[in-house]
């Protein structure tokens, strides 16, 4: 019998094309039946003739067997499936422009804006329902299928499904470990003679919220690497080395090194990244002053276009490893069934006492291996205080942006804006509460029909 792979939002210009290259890899998982979903039918088309020519030639390589079928009905996909991934955009760039400009004008600058402040709140009010609505379909049509999430606000969203479904392995995947453990590993490499083949070599201990994840330990052959990282953190905000000056800032002052990209965690911390002083700031730190939404259209209209050839065969991409770790984690999976040990993967899953200073239902961005199908947290991590501190305003506020998007209430949607550390920063709210109408007004059609009853006209 054939495994099956659903992918909704398979129209995703980020995440499709990589995940494909990645799947056409996976002979381990062979003969393979793959279904893609999307809402948008045009795009669908698009992807899936691309798919099927990927598949061809995949198959002429190294003899991987895959079927694919397409459907705009997740239902009609999901249906004994042996696994999920997911990876849509309610709204995508059309609603992102009112994310980042209407805060803007109110005087909340955001360089990102898909996971913390206003932009992160509705991006969280849009998508949360809808995954819950998956994680549901999921219960009745394939209980025993993990889903790996690639949609952001990871953190709000992995909340919002594991309430609405509890025993669903609703799991959430991040690549900006890879891209700061690859940044120290070039530094120890420079500053400090130590060099590896692969970052993995080294002993890490990690964690916290998406986009806000620390580096508690680290080290290699049983030799301490944390007193390098300290000497030298303040030459690396100087140099701005490799982009992630405000990182080693934040190592230079907490005593400890932020992982993701610095764009992603200064907007966790509105004390460094604000209003008055974004303009002087960013380039200082090496990231945008607020996120340019053009360019994001731009980016998915060459996207497609080159879509569009691999559609007609024309330019068709080969199987490969593209870095993402989606069907590295399915393989596992699938191994850990028959009691085989699998390797660590960066997950967001409820906390359940894994960090014990962070609140016990919020959900944590740890390492964890699947033991007989189950994702299980690798070992309890506890964070110093000093950054506990910082992270847990920000785990507490994920559940607010769960009730308010999972409930028909205007009261709960002011009440999560009111408490995000960025949007409360500017300490007015009055204002704050005028933002949250706002914002209602603008994006209403990509929110629940319920909630016209009382967004603001």
């Amino acid at each position: 019998m054939a495994f099956k792979i659903v992918y909704i939002g398979a129209g995703s210009f980020r995440f499709s094309i990589v995940l494909f290259m990645d799947i056409c890899r996976a002979v381990e998982l062979s003969p393979l039946e793959v279904w893609l979903v999307d809402i948008d039918k045009d795009s669908l088309d698009i992807m899936t003739r691309a798919f099927k020519k990927m598949t061809k030639k995949a198959k002429r390589r190294n003899g991987i067997e895959i079927k694919v079928y397409s459907t705009t009905d997740r239902k009609e996909a999901l249906e004994n499936a042996d696994f999920v991934y997911k990876s849509i955009s309610v709204g995508i760039q059309a609603a992102e422009w009112f994310d980042i400009y209407v805060p803007y004008k109110l005087g909340i600058p955001q360089n990102t804006g898909d996971t913390v402040g206003p932009g992160g709140l509705f991006r969280g009010l849009r998508t949360n329902r809808v995954c819950a609505e998956i994680a549901k379909d999921m219960k009745k049509l394939c209980p025993k299928a993990p889903l790996l999430s690639y949609t952001n606000p990871q953190s709000s969203i992995v909340m919002a499904a594991r309430t609405a479904a509890p025993d669903i392995q609703f799991i959430g995947l991040c690549h900006e470990l890879f891209g700061g453990m690859g940044t120290l590993k070039k530094f120890f490499k420079k500053y400090a003679n130590i060099k590896v083949k692969n970052w993995e070599e080294f002993d890490i201990e990690y964690s916290g919220v998406n986009h806000f994840t620390w580096l508690t330990k680290i080290g290699l052959n049983g030799k301490d690497l944390y007193p390098i990282i300290k000497k030298n953190a303040h030459k690396m905000v100087l140099k701005k080395f490799k982009h992630r000056g405000f990182n080693f800032y934040l190592c230079e002052k907490y005593g400890y090194f932020s992982i993701p990209g610095s764009r992603h965690v200064a907007e966790f911390l509105p004390d460094y990244y604000n209003y008055f002083n974004h303009e002087i700031q960013c380039p200082y730190w090496s990231f945008p002053t607020i996120r340019n939404v053009k360019q994001l259209d731009t980016m998915r209209y060459w996207a497609y276009k080159a879509y569009k050839l691999a559609a007609k065969g024309w330019i068709v991409p080969k199987p490969r490893n593209s870095g993402e770790r989606a069907i590295d984690m399915t393989i596992d999976w699938h191994e850990s069934l028959s009691g085989k040990n699998t390797i660590q993967h960066v997950v967001n899953i409820p906390n359940n006492g894994t960090v014990p200073e962070l609140p016990e239902d919020c959900i944590v961005e740890v390492p964890a291996t699947f033991k007989n199908g189950i994702i299980t947290p690798a070992k309890t991590i506890h964070l110093p205080k000093t950054v506990a501190d910082l992270v847990r305003p920000h785990a507490e506020q994920h559940r607010m942006t769960v009730n308010a998007a999972l409930g028909n209430d205007l009261d709960l949607v002011v009440k999560a804006m009111l408490h995000d550390p960025m949007a409360n920063w500017i300490e007015d709210d009055d204002r704050l509460e005028y933002l949250t109408k706002l914002m209602l007004f603008y994006e209403q059609k990509w929110l629940p029909e319920e909630w016209q009853e009382w967004i603001p006209s």
